[in-house]
């Protein structure tokens, strides 16, 4: 196995693995004093979290998104701390013993999917379709809500493109992939600030606009009337067929939220059914605090998108 100097790891038949760029991830992914530390923080949080849910009456889960280390560590070409004992398996352990904080596990069910089909992208962090579809299940399984049969029924086109590990090389390196998409019964009736900018096309730097975006997709042919607040990262992301576009056909109203702080203001006025919190499990090395407004957020990002740098003013002037 190669690593590159942004941190990417080229392992077997060209699959690549983020691993950072000062052995940040293998220092957290082992079993160490750092590790541990990290992850008792997150235990206390999640138990934090579950008793005012629980006080509010709303049902909670949390998810983490194994690493690729953890599904494929057989193409990773060397040695790595702790893929046999990942992360996110061992802040389920610790979780475990409060039953009031339930923790559901994608990595068994994605570890089973792999023996058909990849579930990760080979040049990329995030899952494949079929990976999409499996936490999907997964989800709606835990949430004892149905699965819609037609996102499992949806159209695949052959693509190739350049995805984010890939791009990190010289020269890049593309990928064939399925490019999948489904029939949407939801539609979206909301977005905040940042979303607004970020399809205006009119962001000076719009690279990067996604941490604070905020979006909501109701259904009202849903199979399940619940409505649910959705707390993710990139995995959740509405465009496309990721877990909200998913979950918005099962649900009858989705607000999809990009951070990982709650903003226990907004659950409060939503006053959903459920809470959903999904992270990925390279992400836990910050553990977040809870403080946030996420329109307030979102509104002074946007904001900053459309005002010009002094360079880029400079430019302006000059041509």
């Amino acid at each position: 196995m190669k690593t590159s100097g942004n941190g990417v790891a080229v392992g077997h038949n060209g699959w690549l693995y983020w691993v950072g760029r000062a052995s940040e991830v293998e220092a957290f992914y082992g079993d160490t004093a750092t590790s541990r530390r990290i992850l008792k923080r997150w235990t206390r949080l999640i138990r934090r979290r579950a008793r005012r849910l629980d006080g509010l009456g709303i049902r909670h889960v949390h998810t983490i998104v194994p690493d690729k280390l953890a599904i494929y560590p057989d193409l990773l070409g060397r040695p790595f701390p702790g893929l046999d004992d990942p992360p996110g398996t061992r802040l389920a352990r610790l979780v475990a013993g409060d039953s009031g904080a339930a923790m559901v596990d994608l990595q068994t069910p994605l570890q089973t999917a792999r023996a058909d089909e990849p579930v990760y992208l080979r040049t990329d962090t995030h899952w494949t379709y079929r990976g999409y579809l499996t936490a999907y299940r997964t989800l709606c399984e835990a949430l004892d809500a149905p699965v819609a049969a037609h996102v499992f029924a949806g159209t695949s086109v052959n693509e190739r493109f350049t995805f984010d590990l890939g791009e990190k090389l010289v020269p890049p390196v593309d990928e064939d992939y399925v490019a999948y998409d489904f029939p949407r019964r939801a539609a979206r009736i909301d977005a905040n600030a940042l979303v607004a900018v970020r399809e205006s096309g009119r962001a000076v730097r719009p690279r990067g606009l996604f941490v604070g975006s905020r979006v909501v997709l109701e259904n009202r042919d849903a199979p399940d009337p619940r409505r649910v607040v959705l707390f993710g990262d990139s995995y959740i992301y509405s465009p496309g067929a990721r877990l909200t576009a998913m979950l918005a056909e099962t649900f009858g109203e989705v607000h999809a939220i990009w951070s990982a702080n709650i903003d226990w203001a907004y659950v409060e006025d939503v006053r959903p059914d459920i809470v959903i919190f999904e992270i990925a499990e390279r992400f836990l090395r910050q553990v977040p605090t809870d403080r946030i407004r996420i329109d307030h957020f979102a509104g002074a990002r946007a904001r900053r998108a459309l005002r010009p740098t002094f360079r880029e003013q400079i430019r302006r002037w000059l041509r």
